[in-house]
């Protein structure tokens, strides 16, 4: 899409409408207003908050925005003279310039008392829009001749992951990871859980007897890893581990010379960039407990991302949320456009804990990426569209379910994913 059918409707003042999910209005910001341009927040007391940090985000943006002007309308949302008072002195104040009003956001009847304060025979250039979350698509509004809806295609605008979190005032606890760690074992543990008898056979070894030598135990229950020392010190036997896995770990070094799994060669593991590829010997563990799928699916990620204009990307994406001691955890995400795309990972055949999983993710996707979110769930059950059909409250085009048959396939099924995502927004 040529950026010049957007060039005909910016405005050098645009007036947006502040709700409860704020990206709508950073992306009509940034897709409206012209260089040198000013926001006007129209806010109510319950988002405060929400404009003052938007406000501050936008006079960050490379665009160079001027300063958003706030325009508070206190508890007064419903009242047509509240918010023709609190929106008519601004309007007065603007001398030159072409004037936009965005309603996307607020309350139904905020745009209508919005819309009627703005309109006016002094400024019938005014330009009116609406972003369509289901179709992404910004609706110009025209009373004379109808003007077709302009799409926003992902290479239009680029929301970064971080950025889509500082929209909604959070922090993550560390940057996202963006390497594939041992991606060759990763993809050989995908192939291996195709059969469930094989995958039986890695969590028979993996608890029996990993665990059992590297795991404390609480009240009969699995505790935390053993401490750095003692972790370095086990060598594990591999007798009844599943040979693919065995012959990658040979692969990797990790073995001793009395063939078992040696955790102290865990920490000579080096990345690309000759830097460890564990800081610590219990993030081995950890990844051996089920990260190594969340790996394998970040790998098919960055396989499609080129082309299918994915910029950003990346895996744990760990959230504090208020009221919360743990908060809350993507496992993998990435952007298209403004886009996000949250992926749920896991490595249970479980059907409950499958469905609370994605619910989940659903809930969050669409607290941070509005309507417009899409969410998938890969896990290892055998019935994904089974499990899909099961989830009749959620919205069925927005969310996908891949299951033990489609691990080694991955990048094939979300390259689908993403472009009935895109037939659907026609």
């Amino acid at each position: 899409m040529n950026i010049s059918e957007f060039d005909k409707h910016k405005v050098d003042h645009l007036f947006l409408l502040i709700g409860e999910n704020p990206l709508p209005n950073y992306v009509a910001a940034r897709l409206l207003l012209n260089k040198g341009g000013t926001p006007y927040l129209v806010y109510t007391t319950g988002t405060k908050d929400t404009a003052e940090r938007l406000q501050t985000i936008l006079s960050n943006e490379p665009i160079g925005l001027k300063t958003a002007q706030l325009v508070p309308l206190n508890d007064y949302e419903s009242d047509a003279y509240h918010i023709k008072e609190a929106i008519r002195p601004k309007l007065e104040a603007i001398k030159v310039g072409k004037i936009g009003l965005n309603y996307t956001g607020g309350t139904k009847a905020m745009a209508v008392h919005a819309y009627r304060a703005v309109f006016s025979k002094e400024h019938p250039d005014t330009v009116f829009s609406y972003l369509d979350p289901r179709k992404l698509e910004m609706c110009i509004d025209s009373d004379n001749t109808p003007i077709e809806p302009i799409k926003i295609k992902s290479e239009l605008l680029e929301v970064k992951l971080v950025k889509l979190f500082q929209v909604h005032g959070l922090q993550l606890k560390s940057n996202p990871t963006q390497e594939v760690q041992l991606p060759e074992l990763a993809a050989a543990l995908a192939n291996l859980f195709k059969d469930e008898d094989k995958a039986k056979q890695w969590f028979d070894w993996y608890f029996n007897i990993f665990c059992e030598e590297g795991r404390k135990k609480k009240n009969g229950n699995w505790d935390d890893w053993k401490s750095k020392t003692n972790l370095a010190a086990l060598s594990i036997s591999v007798e009844k581990l599943p040979p693919e896995v065995e012959t990658e770990f040979k692969q990797e070094n990790l073995m001793g010379s009395d063939s078992k799994l040696s955790l102290q060669a865990v920490q000579q593991l080096k990345n690309i960039k000759q830097e460890p590829v564990f800081k610590e010997i219990k993030d081995f563990c950890k990844y051996l407990d089920g990260l190594w799928l969340e790996h394998h699916v970040l790998k098919q990620v960055k396989n499609i991302a080129d082309k299918n204009y994915i910029k950003d990307y990346g895996l744990n994406f760990k959230v504090p949320l208020p009221g919360t001691q743990q908060g809350f955890e993507f496992d993998v995400a990435f952007t298209r456009g403004y886009q996000l795309f949250a992926i749920s990972v896991s490595t249970t055949s479980k059907r409950e804990l499958c469905k609370l999983k994605l619910f989940e993710a659903y809930l969050r996707a669409r607290q941070l990426g509005g309507d417009e979110a899409r969410v998938a769930l890969i896990c290892c059950t055998n019935e994904p569209d089974t499990l899909k059909a099961e989830m009749a409250l959620l919205d069925d085009k927005k969310i996908a379910v891949f299951g033990r048959n489609d691990l080694m396939n991955l990048s094939i099924k979300m390259e689908e994913w993403i472009k009935e995502n895109d037939k659907n927004a026609k």
